[in-house]
């Protein structure tokens, strides 16, 4: 720990706001680096170099060279002198001031080590966070090492859980819980299972517009945090209205988007449906008809149309696609195209 100007004046001025005395700090060599009396800055105090050589209050009673009269005592940090406080003004009257300043210099000293250590471990702590949720490769002996100087047990399963909002609101976390703020809109919180994470989330977003992706539990949570990822952007692109985005539910559809290209032929049917309103009826209708599991009433009731109008654009459907939404097999195909469409496009 060493004193920096900064430091240095933040302790002289708030010593002269309990003492009427001029306040120098010196540095370990006797060059004074902060002061109620800005023209002393940079020059080096010999009183202060006695100080350091003898380890002990050092008072200098006469006017000599650059040197006021005053008094002198080494800071101590961790047992070593790292500076040397210095107080201006007859020895006699000022001595009694000598200790009480110098253990409110080496407080103040203490406070601001803690201060640069907790910061520095948080930042190494929200480094590692960073290298933990986008590794793929399996976990070392170093990195493991590395997380539990941290206090970070990354042997456990986790699961990833993404809040997107523009209102994030950041919640307490329980033991072995992290967070990390992938952009203003989205956090990711890692936590092990089982958790109640998702309840104590929608607790602080009431009356907010918001999703959570969730993904599955590993003890990579690289592959959670794409996951949960992947939900949210499922979800969003197929205009899905749900708050809870599962990749365990939505694991299919993503599955059909990347390994199943075969289908896309249903991607210019769909493309020239979107073109004009009645195209848009006929999705519309066929989205209906699945989400209702064909129930006619239900699908009429929901677009408000007569079951003679549903019957028609179900049959012309089965027309423009030679698939017939009432044969389970054609409704899958079509919805699967729906789907890969929609994926590509949004």
């Amino acid at each position: 720990m060493s004193i920096n100007k900064v430091l240095a004046q933040e302790i002289a001025n708030k010593v002269m706001q309990v003492i009427p005395y001029n306040v120098n700090i010196m540095d370990d060599i006797g060059r004074i680096i902060g002061s109620g009396d800005p023209g002393r800055i940079d020059n080096y105090h010999q009183g202060a170099q006695l100080a350091i050589e003898q380890e002990s209050l050092v008072s200098i009673y006469h006017s000599e060279g650059g040197t006021k009269p005053g008094v002198n005592i080494p800071i101590h940090f961790r047992n070593r002198i790292i500076g040397v406080i210095g107080i201006s003004g007859d020895p006699d009257i000022v001595s009694p001031f000598a200790e009480l300043v110098r253990v409110t210099a080496e407080l103040l000293l203490n406070q601001e080590f803690l201060f640069r250590e907790r910061r520095i471990k948080e930042q190494m702590k929200e480094e590692f966070l960073y290298h933990w949720i986008f590794r793929n490769e399996d976990y070392d002996k170093s990195f493991i090492n590395n997380g539990e100087v941290l206090g970070i047990d990354i042997s456990i399963k986790r699961k990833a859980v993404i809040v997107k909002s523009k209102m994030n609101k950041l919640i307490p976390l329980h033991d072995q819980e992290f967070m990390f703020r992938l952009n203003p809109n989205l956090i990711l919180y890692i936590v092990p299972i089982p958790s109640e994470v998702v309840k104590r989330i929608e607790k602080g977003l009431v009356n907010s517009e918001f999703k959570i992706g969730i993904g599955e539990p590993y003890t990579n949570v690289a592959k959670s945090v794409h996951e949960a990822k992947r939900a949210i952007e499922i979800v969003e692109k197929l205009d899905m209205n749900q708050i809870h985005c599962y990749y365990k539910d939505l694991k299919f559809i993503d599955y059909l988007t990347n390994k199943d290209p075969s289908l896309n032929d249903m991607n210019k049917f769909y493309e020239e449906l979107e073109e004009n309103s009645k195209g848009r009826e006929l999705i519309e209708t066929l989205i209906s008809y699945i989400t209702n599991s064909g129930d006619m009433n239900a699908i009429s009731k929901e677009l408000h149309i007569h079951r003679n109008s549903l019957a028609y654009r179900l049959q012309k459907i089965e027309i423009l696609t030679n698939k017939n939404p009432k044969k389970f097999t054609d409704l899958f195909e079509l919805f699967t195209g729906y789907v890969l469409y929609k994926m590509k496009t949004s």
